[in-house]
């Protein structure tokens, strides 16, 4: 399997996550980097820090990135050298070479990673690598439909589509008119059940469709279509709040397809710099399903054998809250 290009973290990141609490052996506690002269500005570390994890002593004084020393894989450069005869001393985690997973590991960690970020996107209403997304509304009357996912970049396209049953054939009558125009090539017309060529037994113009011949007396006309809703005309868009705003335009009783593109940024990497605490959530809730991947389902009970309730992680559930549109927007 290959990682989804919509997932919000890695898999090197999710290894870097799940080894944390299991592999103590991959800690570095107290190692002696060397011993300062005075003069010398760069030291090296047996192993590559695995980001934000170095605790770097000086004569057991803790430093700071970047006010007293830099960082680059191994090697550490001081802003002032060490004195004569004081201690350089590292705690830090690494990265075993083998990363501490089997290769055939990976493709289960990736499905992990998958569905962690769709828990945390239907959790929060929201996508976050962005793509197109294509959704279907029952018109309700009213002027506003709203989208289901947030933040919305852009509206692709909106169609409705209708199905309308006309009056009887009465043997003479060969033109009816459709309440709306028609997407070209959408239409599809029945009489009594069958349905009828294009060309052949009929013909379009407009809204308007003629049969070649009358349908015969009393004889049940049906026709089904798409129409695409047309932007400004038939309705404006508030992308920052996922709604669309159209007077009449979401009729009762006809569904609508709405495509349309959400997420943050288009990589992953622009993504995770944007919602930093949706990255956070996603490796908690990836935890919760790598540590229990046997038994994650909504709720389950088994006669004479057991029963088991699904719970996001307490502490992903409110980051997520906060990420909700009705919670406030990150």
């Amino acid at each position: 399997m290959t990682l989804s290009a919509t997932a919000l973290i890695t898999l090197a990141q999710a290894k870097a996550h799940l080894r944390l609490d299991a592999a103590e052996d991959l800690t570095v506690w107290a190692e002696y980097v060397g011993e300062g002269d005075g003069s010398d500005l760069t030291f090296d570390l047996d192993n590559t820090p695995v980001s934000g994890s170095l605790r770097l002593y000086v004569n057991n004084v803790l430093q700071v990135e970047t006010t007293n020393y830099s960082l680059s894989t191994a090697t550490i450069t001081f802003v002032t050298a060490p004195a004569n005869g004081y201690p350089i001393t590292a705690n830090y985690e690494k990265t075993a070479s083998s990363d501490t997973f089997e290769e055939a590991d990976d493709q289960g960690i990736e499905e992990l990673i998958d569905a962690a970020t769709k828990i945390a996107e239907d959790f929060s209403d929201r996508a976050f690598v962005q793509r197109p997304i294509t959704e279907y509304h029952e018109g309700d009357g009213e002027d506003k439909l709203r989208l289901f996912k947030q933040p919305v970049d852009s509206i692709t396209s909106v169609v409705a589509e209708i199905s309308e049953s006309k009056n009887n054939g009465d043997g003479s009558t060969v033109a009816y008119t459709l309440s709306e125009v028609p997407t070209s090539g959408s239409v599809k017309v029945y009489v009594d059940g069958a349905i009828q060529t294009l060309t052949t037994d009929y013909t379009i113009s407009g809204s308007v469709v003629t049969f070649v011949s009358a349908p015969a007396q009393d004889a049940k006309i049906a026709m089904t279509y798409t129409h695409t809703i047309i932007k400004i005309s038939e309705y404006i868009e508030q992308l920052s709040k996922g709604v669309l705003i159209g007077e009449g335009a979401w009729r009762s009783g006809i569904i609508y397809k709405i495509i349309y593109v959400a997420g943050y940024a288009a990589t992953r990497a622009a993504t995770q710099a944007l919602v930093p605490d949706a990255v956070t959530a996603v490796l908690l809730i990836l935890t919760d399903l790598y540590e229990h991947r046997g038994d994650k389902v909504g709720a389950e009970s088994i006669s004479g054998i057991s029963s088991t309730t699904y719970n996001l992680p307490s502490q992903a559930e409110r980051i997520l809250f906060s990420m909700k549109p009705l919670g406030g927007f990150v």
